[in-house]
């Protein structure tokens, strides 16, 4: 008798629903799919706990015939597609005809629908894909669908659900993808009963991302409108000066179809990548539309990745059409006049940016000089931001360094630095270290400091020696009771996109207990009011909303210790000097003595090595003298 055997149905259902439904965004993505497709204007949205406990969406549209509500339920059963060929030009968001029979074989489903032209609802109920109830009621044209007890025959994969935060911002980056997708379609989006977001649904693109990502994006929005031979290009870019540490606002819609794709995003990045800092993302919101035959949307089955044909093509024609767009808008930093006529610079500018920014659009001299002039004699920012290197270190004053001199004037001979240092030792009281002085040496790649030992030779990282010691200074000022945190001059106010407002609301009390003061301002908007003394010259609307995506890329549960120490060891690592930063004698020394009065100067806080030692033998037997 053989041994291979049928899959019963229901075994065959849950293995399809692993590759459909991934967590309770899953879910979500296919329903609002589904509305759309069926041609609703509002769409509802509500979340319990994540997803876990509740998932309600309900739309105004065209709804479902009483004759097919048991039928959507079946696997490979749509309305959207008919034979082979349709796959080649899909216009519609679902086709796979999956999504339902996939929820309903893990969780348990009721649906009210009722079709625009019947007078009345049907509303049904299953559970592990059996039909519990099914009987006609009274409700609106449109279709709600509640989702509950989501995984409660695969306990395995419900354990392996993240917090309910983390849940819930995956949720929040599906609406909102779907959101500026459809600007004519208007979405709500509730969480444990409170609104998180609102879209107006006016077909109006900029309004939708003011709504979803807040004003300071809205407001740096550049529009692109470009058509280069079958590929036609629109939405916004962003201007330079305003980033993000990861991609999380990259959005890319292919033919309306919110996608990721890593071609479209390199694209992007390679076009800004001579206008923003390295290591920072730019913000766009970049519709492409082609011919559906030269896109395959199904490479995967929840439809998150796209495929292209002609995908070098596509390359090209998305980083010349950025570059172009940018080319042609100037990208200084602009000044905002307020009504007592003062002048108030967006973001500090250094002369690096204007510099930059003057060789990217040479035809702006104008623009140049004027933005040079006032942050020299308005601002004082470029002093401000030249002297910036000097934060967060402790030293004497050194009288051989002058900032106001020209670059040339302030290098000298790597001999000379030497010699001038050569007889100069420095005891180090770290009776737990392994060297008892240090001579400087000099710094090498504006990077690393050399510095010779009774152990032989070492190589040190700045920024990772700056991480160690500002890292047990956090530590030990957070354990302080009374923690030395500075009110603001001028609270800083920070929007924030929905899924960033459920992180801070998460993570409130842990933010405020490291120092970090901040209240509410209405509609996604915080204001921030104190900040620890360590961070005062640092720029604290980066520091917060890179703080907020680290948090959100944790991707775990954690205790509040933990999510403390994360905490401390990111605003270490943003708050040290970085690799490539000039340092001057005495503030390359003041390092050196603090790392040594440091628990472990040897390694960073994310364990990383501070130096490397090459002993004398080494050296010696390198040379050919031993």
């Amino acid at each position: 008798m053989g041994v291979i055997k049928q899959l019963p149905q229901n075994v065959a259902n849950q293995i399809s629903a692993g590759e459909v439904i991934e967590r309770p965004a899953s879910i979500v993505k296919e329903l609002i799919e589904n509305s759309i497709d069926a041609g609703a204007k509002n769409i509802e949205i509500r979340i319990e706990d994540g997803g876990r406990e509740l998932i309600k969406v309900k739309d105004d549209g065209h709804g479902i015939l009483a004759d097919d509500i048991e039928s959507a339920f079946n696997r490979y059963a749509t309305s959207k597609i008919e034979d082979i060929d349709d796959l080649y030009s899909l216009y519609s968001l679902g086709f796979r005809g999956e999504a339902l029979a996939s929820i309903v074989s893990v969780a348990e489903i009721e649906m009210i629908s009722r079709h625009q032209d019947s007078d009345q609802a049907v509303k049904i109920k299953l559970k592990g894909g059996e039909i519990i109830d099914k009987k006609p009621v009274g409700s609106t044209i449109g279709t709600e669908i509640t989702v509950r007890d989501l995984f409660y025959n695969t306990p395995a994969r419900y354990k392996y659900l993240k917090t309910t935060t983390t849940e819930f911002s995956h949720i929040s980056k599906i609406v909102s993808a779907e959101a500026t997708a459809n600007s004519d379609l208007s979405f709500k989006l509730f969480h444990d009963s409170r609104q998180i977001l609102s879209t107006p649904g006016n077909g109006k693109l900029k309004d939708t991302i003011y709504a979803v990502f807040g004003g300071d994006i809205a407001e740096n929005l550049i529009p692109i409108d470009i058509e280069d031979r079958y590929i036609k290009l629109s939405g916004y870019l962003c201007r330079p000066e305003l980033t993000r540490s990861s991609r999380s606002h990259e959005l890319f819609f292919v033919n309306g179809r919110p996608i990721y794709n890593n071609l479209t995003a390199k694209a992007v990045e390679t076009a800004y990548s001579k206008l923003i800092d390295p290591g920072r993302k730019p913000i766009v919101f970049l519709f492409i539309k082609v011919n559906p035959i030269l896109v395959d949307v199904n490479v995967h089955p929840a439809k998150k990745e796209v495929k292209f044909s002609r995908s070098q093509i596509i390359f090209d024609v998305i980083k010349k059409a950025v570059r172009n767009t940018l080319k042609e808008n100037d990208p200084t930093t602009r000044i905002k006049i307020k009504k007592d006529h003062s002048l108030e610079a967006d973001r500090d500018q250094t002369e690096e940016n204007i510099e930059r920014d003057q060789l990217f659009n040479q035809n702006k001299k104008s623009s140049y000089n004027s933005a040079k002039q006032n942050n020299y004699s308005k601002t004082g920012s470029y002093k401000q931001s030249k002297d910036n290197y000097q934060k967060n270190i402790n030293y004497e004053d050194d009288k051989s360094y002058n900032p106001d001199l020209k670059s040339s004037e302030n290098k000298k001979d790597f001999r000379q630095l030497i010699r001038e240092n050569e007889n100069q030792e420095y005891s180090l009281e770290n009776v737990e270290a392994e060297e008892s002085y240090f001579k400087f040496l000099g710094q090498i790649f504006n990077s690393y400091l050399l510095i010779e030992t009774d152990q032989g030779l070492k190589i040190v990282d700045q920024h990772n020696a700056q991480e160690r010691i500002l890292y047990e200074r956090f530590y030990a000022e957070y354990n302080k009771k009374d923690k030395a945190s500075q009110s603001l001059l001028m609270p800083v106010k920070i929007e924030l996109s929905a899924e960033e407002r459920e992180i801070v609301h998460q993570y409130e009390a842990e933010i405020k207990k490291i120092g970090i003061d901040f209240s509410d301002f209405g509609n996604n908007t915080i204001l921030i009011q104190e900040v620890p003394v360590l961070l005062k010259n640092m720029s604290t609307r980066n520091i917060i909303e890179e703080l907020i995506a680290e948090l959100a890329e944790a991707g775990k549960a954690k205790s509040a210790a933990e999510v403390q120490a994360n905490m401390l060891e990111y605003l270490a690592c943003r708050s040290s000097i970085k690799a490539g930063q000039p340092l001057t004698k005495n503030e390359s020394i003041q390092l050196i003595k603090d790392l040594y009065k440091t628990e472990n100067p040897y390694r960073c806080p994310h364990s990383r090595p501070v130096m490397i030692n090459i002993s004398r033998e080494e050296i010696e037997k390198g040379l050919g003298r031993k």
